[in-house]
């Protein structure tokens, strides 16, 4: 229901500055025409003064404190249901059922359905003010309210609600319509996204495995086989075609955001000028000579709250519409940083051939487009949704025939706009701690509370109860103190913590090379007492702060003298082929199947120690594949399987472990992930 309200609330915006001035001054202004011009049996004026009020903060809604302004749909519903509904009806009752006031219900009814357009809304609003408005009526009556009316009034009033909202109904099934194909083309896009992009991150590790590494050994001339160039070069050119594949799909994916909000989970603070070089190296040029038709100039760098990914995207669409209307010579972008106290600002400016003024207006809404082929209507309005999730805005500018420039405006990260987003994102956060020590439990508890994050705490030995997939959070503390008072149990707990996404923390009580740790992961380290000082702003750096992962340490070959036989079993080529070659390289024997009929055919025929299987497969999916092989009562029915997924949402994993799959690793995993999970149930 908060989901509907935010909407109705939405949907009303661009007329709530006009129905604010009119309730602010209708309400006191009506009170005088019935009061002394055309005087009326019954008139109330603080309930006008009141309901005026109620409008005077709709109209400056903009105003009122930042935290206030993420309830103001609430505020809104309530306004509606006092001055609409309540407010006539309570009034056609105190004047017993007069002319006047049957008509003014009617305009009632009709400002009603304009101002909340979803019709349960609409009518749960109207029975509680009803409702209301009788009790009050009643109360006011001394406790006597006789509701004899004219029922050929009746069908008046149905006709009002039933057709006003059927009169209503078309226009917003075709917005409705609009939207949905939006989501559902770009859920679409983002499914069919996953293989590919798979496919890129195992090439990329698999070059790194072929690679010499200079850390290792420091030569100024390294060797390299023949064999080892060949496949270099035909990883290089399958990752090529990925890559233009990504970038020709990207603007469709960018229409899977839902249309009223932009997920603010994951942002963090970034530097401007790291997303801005990222995004002018990785963007999609359709000739190599486009690349240097950009040009950046760093005024004053600065770091933003938001979305790396999303800035990314949303630069990546003002390119791709620079380069769409450039001009045919000496066509150039320039990008510019600019800072000042108040706000940051990203400047991308070409000389093309510009956006007719008439045109510019309309550019950010949804589903406006030139007429150009290519073009859904749905980018610049995207990048105005991340830019508004920001904190900030985007604006353009522009002369026709000479230039275009569009400017991104982002808060400063101390800004009041900054802290009710790190405030908002916060409620979506959670947080672990696993100790013994009390004082730590309740330290990190109490200030969870005060972040308004979610914090569950547990002992260490109970932690040796869980299982891997019950570490999602965004944070676990661990306290090595407890570790080692339990007789040093951190290498029995760090596999289940292996492959959760969270940042791992250890909190340490002396030098932190006296505790003995083989995470495959790279924790956290931080003085206890220190945390114990200074936790809601360690807690804040830690979700907020954007750090480079340290590089990965180089993989040996995992069998040594016996090699075990993994097969891959993947719909996709591409990613079953790079895979494969990965694993070959980790010193695995490999076995490549299509869909899961030919994986059991395979089993039937030779000995495997463990099956990589994708789920979503024709023919046959992995979870069908996978009952089969336990229910066949063969010499591989106890397998290990290990789902490889590109969904980890709860009811697929429920399906993987009815299955009877062994374990589950989501794609695209790197090298590193999916070495140790194999080696976990091969070793």
């Amino acid at each position: 229901m908060d989901a509907a309200f935010r909407k109705v609330y939405q949907y009303a915006e661009p007329n709530l500055t006009l129905i604010g001035w009119m309730g602010l001054i209708g309400f006191p202004a009506y009170f005088v025409i019935w009061q002394y011009i055309f005087p009326q049996p019954y008139e109330n004026l603080p309930l006008r003064l009141f309901c005026s009020v109620l409008f005077l903060i709709i109209l400056f809604r903009n105003k009122v404190k930042l935290a206030w302004q993420d309830n103001m749909h609430l505020y809104y519903q309530v306004a509606m249901t006092v001055c609409l509904p309540f407010f006539f009806f309570y009034m056609l009752f105190m004047n017993d059922w007069s002319s006047v006031w049957l008509l003014s219900c009617m305009a009632a009814i009709f400002v009603h359905i304009l101002m909340v357009h979803i019709t349960r809304v609409m009518f749960i609003q109207t029975f509680i003010g009803i409702t209301l408005a009788i009790f009050f009526a009643w109360v006011s009556k001394d406790y006597h309210l006789a509701l004899t009316m004219n029922w050929t009034y009746v069908p008046i009033f149905l006709f009002m609600y039933m057709f006003g909202n059927l009169f209503y109904f078309r226009n917003q099934m075709e917005h409705e319509t609009k939207v949905s194909i939006a989501k559902v083309f770009g859920a679409g896009i983002a499914h069919e996204m996953r293989n590919p992009l798979s496919g890129l991150c195992t090439s990329i590790d698999l070059i790194q495995a072929i690679l010499p590494n200079p850390h290792d050994q420091k030569k100024a001339n390294y060797t390299l086989s023949a064999e080892d160039a060949l496949l270099l070069r035909e990883i290089s050119h399958d990752a090529m075609n990925i890559i233009r594949a990504g970038n020709e799909t990207i603007d469709l994916l960018l229409t899977s955001i839902d249309e009223n909000r932009v997920s603010r989970s994951t942002f963090k603070k970034h530097s401007a000028q790291h997303v801005l070089e990222n995004a002018m190296t990785s963007f999609g040029y359709k000739s190599a000579t486009d690349r240097f038709l950009i040009s950046i100039d760093i005024r004053d760098e600065f770091e933003f709250l938001g979305s790396d990914t999303l800035l990314k995207y949303v630069i990546y669409n003002l390119f791709k519409n620079a380069f769409h209307h450039r001009s045919p010579e000496n066509f150039h972008i320039n990008v510019t940083l600019e800072s000042d106290e108040r706000e940051s600002r990203i400047i991308v400016r070409d000389n093309g051939s510009g956006i007719p003024e008439e045109i510019i207006e309309h550019i950010f809404d949804n589903f406006y487009t030139t007429g150009r082929s290519g073009s859904y209507g749905l980018g610049l309005p995207f990048c105005k949704k991340v830019m508004v999730a920001f904190g900030g805005n985007i604006s353009c500018t522009s002369e026709l025939g000479a230039w275009s420039e569009f400017t991104l405006h982002f808060p400063a990260l101390n800004s009041d706009e900054v802290d009710v987003i790190e405030r908002n994102v916060l409620h979506l956060k959670s947080m672990l701690i696993v100790s013994d020590q009390s004082i730590l439990t309740s330290k990190a508890i109490d200030t969870g509370k005060a972040l308004s994050m979610r914090v569950d705490s547990m002992s260490t030995l109970s932690m040796l109860q869980k299982k891997e997939h019950e570490f999602e959070y965004d944070l676990v503390f661990i306290d090595l103190e407890s570790m080692v008072a339990n007789g040093d149990i951190l290498t029995h707990i760090e596999p289940l913590l292996s492959f959760t996404n969270a940042r791992i923390i250890y909190l340490f009580q002396h030098c932190a090379t006296d505790y003995q740790t083989n995470a495959v992961f790279n924790p956290v380290w931080i003085e206890a007492r220190s945390w114990l000082l200074n936790t809601p702003s360690a807690i804040k750096g830690l979700l907020f702060d954007a750090t480079e992962q340290d590089m990965m340490a180089p993989l040996q070959c995992v069998l040594e003298p016996q090699k075990h036989t993994i097969l891959v079993v993947d719909d996709s080529e591409t990613l079953r082929k790079f895979t494969a070659k990965l694993l070959e390289k980790l010193g695995f024997n490999v076995i490549q199947c299509k869909d899961g009929g030919e994986a059991i055919e395979t089993l039937d025929n030779k000995r495997v120690d463990l099956v990589l299987m994708d789920i979503e497969m024709p023919v046959m999916s992995g979870v069908e594949a996978s009952r089969i092989i336990r229910d066949s009562g063969k010499s591989y029915s106890s397998v290990p399987i290990i789902a490889h997924t590109g969904d980890s949402s709860r009811s697929t994993l429920d399906k993987v472990a009815s299955s009877g799959m062994s374990d589950f690793i989501v794609k695209p995993s790197d090298r590193k992930r999916l070495h140790d999970k194999i080696v976990t149930w091969v070793s």
